[in-house]
């Protein structure tokens, strides 16, 4: 919300906006106010939108990114096989360019081809070399004039052979110490990289444009970015005094709350210094905003202008105190939220504003498809030209992903981190942490109105769960060491995936942790029985680390705190892993045919899952349960799979409020592929596509059929192909001209069950 068309109250000394290149373009153009980055990371997430997929599909998931002979191997950089940006523009007779920062390793390191046919002013320069590689062109004197100011402590004692050597004539600095939130100055405006990207950037256009030469130019800034050099010009637009403080200071502590992720930069910086470092901040993005009013100007005169598409973002945001908190590597808004304008006046309306869920990896699609480049056969993104009409599906799944280093549960290993957000909720999971769900229309109060801690939201957590984890492959990350039996009560039989650390281990009744007693403390392994009964309260249990790997920090009371992460050793009978073969019955009661113990365990993809939202309770009509049944198969991973399931309609004597269905290609919250046998033995399959649009692709009346016994339905899917079988006989078959993507199988009852309407429910998925 830095800009002044996203919101942005700070203004200039003279009274202007703080970004009005900005706010013009977003008026002759569409603003995206819901658009999240794929990762709140640099890195990946730029080759997520340089290659339109995922980071867990790049493969480039951290800033680590080197291939490595041992250690890091699962961290490769950018698949080699993944076009990019370059090459979907080249390839479409486009002269194409990428000047300034990338960011994306692996392409100096491994040799992967960005598909640019220029490269210019590459950040990868040995200055101040927390992330970069490779000297590759002659420009690194001025990168280094402006880093000079920031270079950390006796950075030679931490890669001397990096640092051993400052360009000629240049004198390193052994003990640079600058406070890093706040503002450095650098001696010369001319120093200040991206002013000299941006005039570069408009050399290019000119070539270009007197040549008559379609391009595509990808103008790497570095700032807002930290650190905040800036020429004294800049900083003397803002007023330290005039900054406001963050809406949210760091609630989860002063309440006594757990942060819920790892990675968390908090930070001390308040009151005045966090007033003049968030001048500086704003600076650095005046400073950006006078690039892009250069590039702009010189469009239009060399009357280019109209029909030339321009897009303004940013690879991730900034947390700038915010919950306390400093930079990204958190799925908050300030961190994962970014601004996103497109100008195409000639094909999408100008001034206007969409709220539809977003993702950088849609900017790639859309690119392709206003330019008639063909990259629809790999993109995970989509186009977001339905959107910017106003006509975007509002319960599309949108998705952020990381993986932090430091896990308490695993000191030295990378901890997965995945957002799954629609226009309503955003659902945060943190591997081996709390789960968190928000309301999206509740500003600035995220963390502190965390909806997973109230047990009416548990069936909501769960489907959000299951559809952000859908298809992210968690396989190197095991399940936390706990389990649970089930006799006379529950007896949780815990023991520390990290030894070296202590823990505490809570109990609570619902899913506010708040509200935990401490039943351990300082233990490494822990029996315990609880004697709530099976058919009562649901419990959980809180396991904390007393030494999370995150930096110190100091409470508003001046004292030094310590990160503490709650790690859930998840909740009695919240989820179950099942085998592809497997048997679940409910009939007046439940009853598993599970051919081990069940596992109370941190959630992670990969999986089939079965999930129950309250335990089954004995009633006068038999089994009663509160939420919704789904099941889910293994992923199909493109191939034909056979699905079978058996069920009744009905029990005799009851009329079901709904069918049951079998849900195929199951991939988010609302789009899928249903296959029902009716109450008037009416065989049916359905597209479900968004919340409220269904349309039948085939249907048959089944003779002489009755509902009130078991049958057995079969579906095989092979591409947009799909064949029902009704008990072993072949009763109906149609193809989707326009397939969905091939995921999961699934079973989904009604949403609110009784016994009136449960019939009996047999489960068996068929590799």
């Amino acid at each position: 919300n830095t800009c002044g068309c996203y919101g942005s109250s700070v203004r200039q000394i003279d009274g202007r906006s703080p970004t009005p290149a900005i706010d013009a373009l977003a008026s002759e153009g569409v603003r995206f106010d819901s658009m999240y980055c794929a990762s709140p990371l640099c890195a990946p997430s730029r080759a997520a939108y340089i290659t339109g997929v995922y980071p867990h599909t790049t493969t480039a998931i951290h800033h680590k990114m080197q291939r490595r002979e041992a250690g890091l191997n699962r961290f490769p950089g950018v698949r080699d096989d993944l076009p990019g940006m370059g090459h979907y523009f080249r390839e479409a007779g486009y002269r194409t360019a990428a000047i300034g920062k990338m960011h994306v390793h692996g392409e100096l390191v491994n040799g992967w081809d960005l598909g640019f046919d220029e490269r210019g002013l590459r950040f990868y320069t040995t200055f101040p070399g927390k992330h970069y590689g490779d000297i590759k062109d002659g420009d690194v004197i001025k990168r280094y004039r402006e880093m000079r100011p920031y270079l950390d402590m006796e950075y030679r004692k931490i890669d001397p052979d990096r640092f051993a050597k400052a360009p000629a004539g240049l004198k390193v600095r052994e003990n640079g110490l600058n406070q890093h939130f706040l503002e450095t100055l650098v001696e010369e405006e001319e120093d200040l990289m991206d002013l000299l990207v941006t005039e570069r950037s408009i050399e290019f256009i000119e070539r270009q444009s007197k040549a008559g030469t379609p391009f595509f130019v990808h103008v790497g800034l570095e700032k807002p970015h930290r650190p905040w050099t800036i020429h004294q010009t800049y900083l003397d637009r803002f007023k330290p005094d005039d900054m406001p403080l963050p809406h949210t200071t760091a609630e989860w502590l002063d309440k006594g709350m757990f942060p819920f992720a790892q990675g968390w930069c908090h930070t001390d910086v308040r009151g005045d210094g966090a007033r003049r470092s968030t001048a500086a901040y704003y600076a650095c993005a005046s400073e950006i905003d006078d690039c892009v009013e250069q590039i702009v100007a010189k469009c239009r005169d060399l009357g280019i202008l109209e029909n030339t598409i321009i897009i303004y973002t940013s690879d991730h945001g900034d947390s700038l105190y915010e919950h306390g908190l400093i930079e990204k590597q958190n799925m908050l808004d300030p961190s994962a939220r970014v601004p996103f304008i497109i100008r195409a006046p000639w094909l999408l309306p100008q001034g206007s504003v969409t709220n539809a869920p977003g993702s950088l990896i849609d900017m790639l699609p859309t690119l392709c498809e206003m330019t008639g480049s063909d990259g629809s056969k790999v993109f995970e993104g989509e186009s977001l030209i339905i959107a910017a009409a106003g006509k975007a599906d509002p319960q599309r799944l949108v998705f952020s992903e990381f993986y932090q280093s430091g896990s308490v549960t695993r000191p030295g290993e990378f901890m997965p981190v995945r957002m799954g957000l629609n226009s309503a909720h955003k659902y945060i999971y943190t591997h081996a942490a709390a789960d968190q769900l928000y309301r999206r229309d509740l500003e600035h109060q995220e963390v502190v109105n965390n909806l997973a801690f109230d047990s009416q939201n548990e069936a909501l957590v769960s489907r959000m769960r299951l559809c952000t984890l859908d298809g992210w492959e968690l396989d190197e990350y095991p399940q936390l060491n706990a389990h649970v039996e089930v006799a006379d009560g529950v007896q949780l039989n815990w023991e520390a995936a990290a030894p070296e650390a202590s823990y505490d281990i809570y109990r609570s009744i619902g899913t506010d942790p708040r509200r935990a007693e401490r039943i351990a403390h300082g233990v490494r392994t822990l029996t315990y029985t609880d004697k709530t009964p099976i058919n009562g309260p649901r419990c959980h249990y809180w396991v904390l680390g007393h030494y999370a790997v995150t930096q110190p920090f100091t409470d508003r009371n001046g004292k030094r705190r310590y990160g503490s992460t709650p790690i859930t050793a998840e909740t009695y009978p919240l989820s179950l892993p099942i085998t592809p073969r497997m048997q679940v019955k409910l009939e007046n009661g439940w009853e598993g045919d599970f051919a081990y113990k069940p596992f109370l365990s941190s959630h992670f993809g990969g999986l089939s899952w079965i999930h129950i939202g309250m335990p089954p309770k004995t009633g006068s009509n038999g089994a009663e349960i509160n939420g919704p049944v789904t099941i889910l198969s293994p992923r199909a991973q493109g191939k034909a799979y056979t699905f079978s399931a058996e069920l009744q309609t009905r029990r005799p004597g009851y009329k079901p409020e709904q069918t049951l269905k079998l849900l195929v290609n199951y991939r988010n919250m609302h789009s899928y592929y249903l296959i029902g046998l009716d109450k008037d033995g009416t065989l049916g399959i359905w597209k479900q596509r968004g919340e409220w649009s269904q349309d039948k692709l085939a249907s048959k009346k089944i003779p002489g059929i009755n509902t009130t016994a078991w049958h057995t339905i079969s579906v095989t899917v092979n591409r947009g192909h799909i064949k029902v079988t009704l008990d072993d006989e072949p009763s109906l078959e149609c193809t989707d001209p326009a397939p969905l993507p091939a995921a999961r199988f699934g079973f989904e009852s009604p949403r609110h069950l009784t016994a009136a309407n449960i019939g009996n429910i047999r489960f068996k998925a068929l590799a």
